[in-house]
């Protein structure tokens, strides 16, 4: 019998689909709209495979695999595409994870009652409501690759509004199922997701206005006819719609992939659905890296997976649920004069600030050591420049605030090429930028994006 390991990375049945037109997605209205994503880097073969490597080294006993017939491997639309998934890939990791802890089976978003419905649930019998039905504790939503595909990000402006139509709707899924993971999937890919949530001032939610993601969008009634009903509801402190998040994290895996060494769809699913019943799923501000421990009453407990040990080896790493926490209480201390425990809008944490690793591809699904690696420039999401005079001088944007909100950064020019300049932007782009593009203020300059105002104190010779 093969193990679990063997069974989530055989090779997916191939799809037909040829008959599918493209088109536009669903259009929601919701107060969430992510203007970019960045990696979700240890989300990757090496570190999953690391956690459950017991589990994943166990019989799988399952049935053997259906063959398919050439219709069942033709789709047209999300309905056909689900009764495939439905029939070769859900079976696969919900026989895998039979007889694990949590009892977590994935399935229908229905199963979680009639409102505010994904496609996907992944439920289990000791996770309820307090109305005593299934929680979904992993929303998830299929979609067709002609109508999304995840470098639409990138790419030009009516390609982007469907790329945030879709990552929308799945985060307003998270959100309001209030789960730190969700994912997306398609006939090519399965694109997983993490949400964090954001500090913001006191109140400045109460005032958030609802904005509707505009654009054409079909009709399908599973997963969307109800979902304004519930975003439009009054806000309250448990409701995940009330509070501000982060650009998501995302990693890619594609259809194709499959092996040994390699991060496969179910072997994901799988991962994800242990991740989320067993291990901390709840929304935070922060997290720790994915293969850590935290203290517990007797002992420790792995942040991940669930497990507990009474005492941790050399080889465990230590990290406590929301590792920024200390650090954005104290900005917010210096920045604002308020006593420690305030969360401020504005305050970014050390991992997620403007000087991190430069990013333009999709997340990567493998370790280190495949080699996988990210560079490159993207202009997307900072391409609107104020092209006043670089001696005018205006006022400073933080004149009437005492917290400087700005993006500080730091001019850099390529090494290669021209040597043209560029400062790394919020979600971790190099942008490419002239002086003449950039404001002259107090102590500076400034430049606008889409989302944030960025300051440097001046340029490279």
């Amino acid at each position: 019998m093969p193990t679990l390991l063997e069974a989530l990375t055989r090779r997916n049945v191939v799809i037909n689909s040829d008959a599918v037109v493209p088109g536009g997605n669903t259009t929601v209205i919701t107060s969430i709209l992510p203007e970019n994503w960045s990696p979700w880097l240890d989300f990757n073969y090496a570190t999953l495979t690391r956690i459950f490597r017991r589990e994943l080294a166990s019989e799988y006993q399952g049935s053997p695999e259906q063959r398919p017939l050439v219709e069942d491997l033709t789709i047209n639309n999300e309905e056909t595409l689900e009764d495939l998934l439905r029939r070769f890939v859900a079976p696969v990791v919900n026989y895998a994870l039979d007889g694990q802890a949590g009892q977590c089976h994935l399935g229908r978003g229905s199963r979680c009652g009639a409102k505010d419905r994904p496609d996907w649930s992944v439920i289990s019998p000791m996770r309820l409501d307090e109305y005593g039905r299934h929680a979904n504790m992993l929303p998830g939503d299929t979609k067709l690759d002609a109508k999304w595909w995840p470098t639409m990000v990138e790419e030009d402006e009516s390609n982007f509004a469907q790329w945030q139509k879709v990552v929308a709707q799945a985060e307003t899924y998270m959100a309001l199922h209030r789960s730190r993971y969700g994912f997306i999937l398609t006939d090519r890919d399965l694109v997983v997701l993490r949400i964090t949530r954001q500090p913001i001032d006191p109140g400045l939610a109460q005032g958030r206005p609802q904005r509707e993601i505009t654009g054409a969008g079909h009709s399908r009634q599973t997963s969307d006819a109800t979902m304004e009903s519930s975003v439009v509801s009054s806000y309250r402190d448990n409701n995940g719609m009330e509070w501000d998040y982060s650009e998501p994290e995302y990693a890619t895996i594609p259809w194709a992939a499959h092996g040994y060494g390699n991060l496969t769809i179910k072997l994901s699913l799988w991962c994800l659905a242990m991740m989320a019943t067993n291990g901390d799923a709840f929304i935070d501000y922060s997290y720790p890296g994915l293969d850590s421990w935290r203290a517990a009453d007797k002992g420790y407990v792995h942040n991940t997976s669930g497990a507990a040990k009474a005492k941790l080896s050399k080889e465990d790493a230590f990290q406590e649920p929301d590792p920024d926490r200390p650090w954005r209480e104290r900005a917010a201390h210096e920045a604002a004069a308020v006593p420690p425990g305030s969360y401020y809008g504005g305050i970014q944490s050390p991992g997620g600030g403007d000087g991190g690793a430069n990013f333009s591809q999709a997340g990567s699904t493998f370790d280190e050591g495949h080699g996988q690696g990210y560079g490159g420039s993207n202009n997307k999401g900072d391409n609107q420049s104020d092209q006043q005079s670089d001696q005018t001088v205006v006022g400073s944007s933080r004149k009437h605030d005492k917290r400087d909100t700005r993006k500080h950064v730091t001019g850099k020019r390529h090494k290669t090429g021209k040597k043209k300049l560029y400062f790394v932007n919020a979600n971790g782009y190099e942008v490419d930028t002239s002086k003449k593009d950039w404001t002259k203020v107090e102590g500076g300059y400034e430049y606008k994006g889409r989302k944030y105002v960025y300051f440097t104190k001046g340029f490279p010779e």
